[in-house]
């Protein structure tokens, strides 16, 4: 029978490392051509969007779906975890926390491989749901950081983040009052928010720099300007195809000159090393996530065994 877990039995076995080492293994496989990422699909209602996306991940034992709906009054997200050996279903997650830790750790993974890992500063735009597991991959995955400099557009809501963060962390999160002193010293930039309008000027970018754009997957949105995607010297996706018609930011450079979509490559193709996601210490490099259903399929397989080890969840 399958497993059903809620939020709370997620939240109670899975780790940000844990997560990391799940999409590490994940991607791996992709690259190895032993996982299958089907692109996110959308059917858009008058009043809401149903979203759909798949994967199968045959190194962990796990293939499944990822189906959520966004309406004005919040989103929902469900997981099936089905078996490549049986196929039948293995559990059936509540996936809203799930989702935020992974994406968290799509970025903490990207960190280990493109970014300067002796970085002591790193810049967060964000201070809501989202920002939340970014400042837990940047603890993770950067054993020198000593403060993360925050922005958000609301000073109090940053302000009260910045101080459960700095709780939660044990590291210093720094209220910043401005975009561009945000990025002042840091060597790591996240952005992690929902603007419409870029909020991250390539101007500002300093030799070094790595950037992980999160906040956007959809052609409305975008968070960086196409000069920050132009000055990358590598520009790391979570899915090619994917970000073809989701990635604004890049369908944006690319449509103003700035940027090839040859020069994209796979987040996998790093990972195992067919590229590199850092050439030298000066370059700057980008990390576009999107968020994909391998990522999902990944983290839900290693909740699924530490709950069934915990004995947590209820039989369906």
């Amino acid at each position: 029978m399958p497993l059903f877990l809620t939020e709370d039995d997620v939240l109670s076995v899975l780790t940000m490392p844990d997560a990391i080492a799940a999409l590490e293994t994940a991607f791996t496989a992709q690259a190895q051509a032993d996982a299958q990422n089907l692109p996110r699909q959308r059917i858009f209602m008058s009043s809401g969007v149903l979203h759909h996306m798949a994967a199968a991940l045959p190194a962990l034992g796990v293939m499944g779906t990822k189906t959520y709906t966004s309406y004005s009054s919040g989103i929902q997200f469900y997981v099936q975890l089905f078996s490549t050996e049986t196929g039948e279903l293995l559990a059936y997650l509540e996936g809203n926390r799930l989702g935020q830790i992974r994406t968290g750790a799509a970025t903490g993974l990207a960190i280990k491989h493109m970014a300067r890992l002796d970085t002591q500063v790193a810049a967060l735009f964000g201070a809501g749901f989202q920002a939340e597991t970014q400042a837990e991959a940047l603890v993770a995955t950067l054993p020198n950081l000593r403060e993360i400099q925050v922005y958000s557009r609301q000073p109090q809501r940053r302000q009260k983040f910045c101080q459960a963060m700095t709780a939660r962390l044990g590291i210093r999160c720094s209220s910043m009052d401005s975009p561009e002193a945000t990025v002042r010293g840091a060597k790591v930039i996240i952005t992690a928010t929902s603007a419409y309008e870029p909020i991250l000027k390539g101007a500002w970018l300093t030799p070094g720099d790595f950037v992980a754009a999160v906040g956007a997957n959809r052609l409305s949105a975008r968070e960086i300007d196409e000069e920050a995607v132009s000055r990358a010297q590598v520009v790391a996706v979570d899915d090619l195809t994917q970000a073809q018609f989701e990635a604004a930011e890049l369908l944006f450079a690319h449509e103003r000159r700035k940027f090839l979509w040859k020069k994209a490559i796979p987040l996998a193709a790093v990972v195992v090393g067919r590229a590199k996601g850092r050439p030298d210490a000066d370059a700057i490099t980008l990390f576009k996530s999107l968020g994909v259903a391998l990522e999902d399929i990944a983290v839900a397989a290693v909740v699924y065994e530490k709950a069934k080890e915990r004995g947590l969840g209820r039989q369906l």
